[in-house]
């Protein structure tokens, strides 16, 4: 055992001799050693930063409550609360930036999107949101967005037309195939004067590909309790 570890036995070494020789102050010394031995085992569990991954739900809740994670919702998924809780100190230290939004909003919606007016041709102060659902933990209702997007936005930002622009992304595999086919040319003409039949000039394969995508924007109807699209 090290001479360094929290045990009943290293921390009677600390005690003063002049108390040790007292056989009642070593007694209680001893009762309170045992005590301090057996909290050892909790020490991890007062490890909040580096034990986000590893802590029970119910302890993530609270300490979303004290870090003052406002876009924290119980009811979500743990993978998602162990994201936003651990990025939510980059997002408190960007707060009123176009990155705070980003980062809270692809803590749900990896992949997100956040552009400002002068990038796609707008008017200032506004900007846009594209939400990738492709890799989504969960779903968000359209009202939690935008409020995740308005806590976190700059004051004097304005969210475009007060929509969000949902993308997904699909991917897909393209093969390709060749062959060859050996060809001896034949020997023509009178010598010298000599020539070959058959020949291939400046072979080669061209592909070429097109690909196109139109933004569509849903537009929801029903009441303001379950909007559809």
């Amino acid at each position: 055992m090290s001479n360094h570890y929290i045990t009943a036995e290293n921390l009677l070494e600390s005690l003063p001799e002049v108390l040790a020789k007292d056989e009642n102050l070593y007694a209680l010394a001893s009762s309170i050693a045992d005590v301090l031995n057996d909290r050892v085992a909790e020490i991890d569990k007062v490890r909040i930063y580096p034990n986000i991954d590893e802590m029970p739900e119910d302890l993530l809740d609270i300490l979303a409550i004290d870090l003052k994670v406002d876009w924290y919702d119980e009811t979500w998924p743990l993978q998602a609360k162990r994201n936003t809780i651990k990025s939510s100190f980059a997002v408190h230290r960007t707060l009123g930036t176009r990155g705070a939004v980003s980062r809270a909003l692809s803590d749900l919606y990896p992949g997100s999107s956040v552009y400002e007016w002068f990038e796609y041709g707008g008017n200032f102060p506004y900007f846009k949101v594209i939400l990738d659902v492709t890799d989504q933990y969960f779903e968000v209702s359209h009202d939690a967005v935008v409020k995740t997007v308005d806590i976190y936005k700059s004051l004097r930002s304005k969210l475009e037309d007060n929509e969000i622009i949902y993308r997904s992304r699909e991917g897909f595999v393209l093969k390709t195939k060749t062959g060859s086919i050996g060809y001896q040319h034949r020997m023509c003409g009178t010598y010298p004067h000599t020539a070959m039949q058959g020949d291939i000039n400046t072979p080669g394969l061209k592909l070429g590909t097109l690909a196109a995508n139109q933004g569509y924007n849903a537009r929801f109807c029903g009441t303001s309790l379950g909007s559809l699209m």
